[in-house]
């Protein structure tokens, strides 16, 4: 009995997952853990908890010089800015 209700769990959070767009667009890996968490912690999904774990996927390589330059610091910022004018000439 307990595998019956283990597996209308499961069906439940398909479908659960799928209505709330998680089944969308898969571009990589993060977004597959996305999936499979929407559709094991379902409960959460329909109290509103938004699942966004990110490995690389779907985002270039620019976004992640971006985000690393804003984390570590302003001088990081200025020497990506110089070296982009010095390669532009």
């Amino acid at each position: 009995m307990s595998s019956i209700a283990g597996v209308i769990y499961l069906v439940i959070g398909v479908f659960v997952a799928i209505s709330k767009g998680y089944a969308g667009t898969i571009d990589g890996f993060g977004d597959i853990v996305n999936l499979l968490l929407a559709i094991t912690l379902w409960p959460l999904v329909l109290l509103g908890v938004k699942f966004n774990l990110r490995f690389g996927g779907g985002r270039d390589r620019n976004s992640l010089a971006d985000e690393a330059a804003m984390l570590l610091g302003p001088p990081l910022v200025y020497g990506r800015a110089a070296l982009s004018a010095i390669r532009a000439r």
